[in-house]
C-alpha cells in the first residue's frame, strides 16, 4: 500500500476511512432492523478499550 500511496502523492486517508466506516454502520443499522446477521467481525468491547488504552494515546 505504501507504494500505491507514494504513486499517487500525498494524500489523506481520513475521509476514506470515515466512510467506509459510516457505510459500515449503515449497513450494519440496517440489518438490525431487518432482523437479518451483520456481515462481518466487529472488535469485542475489551479490543476497543485496548485501543483506547494503548501506548501514547493521551485523549483521557
Amino acid at each position: 500500500m505504501g507504494k500505491e500511496l507514494r504513486a499517487w502523492g500525498r494524500g489523506s486517508l481520513g475521509s476514506l476511512l470515515y466512510r467506509r466506516a459510516l457505510g459500515e454502520a449503515v449497513a450494519t443499522a440496517l440489518a438490525v432492523r431487518d432482523g437479518a446477521p451483520s456481515t462481518g467481525p466487529a472488535p469485542t468491547y475489551a479490543q476497543v478499550q485496548a485501543l483506547v488504552d494503548g501506548p501514547g494515546v493521551t485523549c483521557r
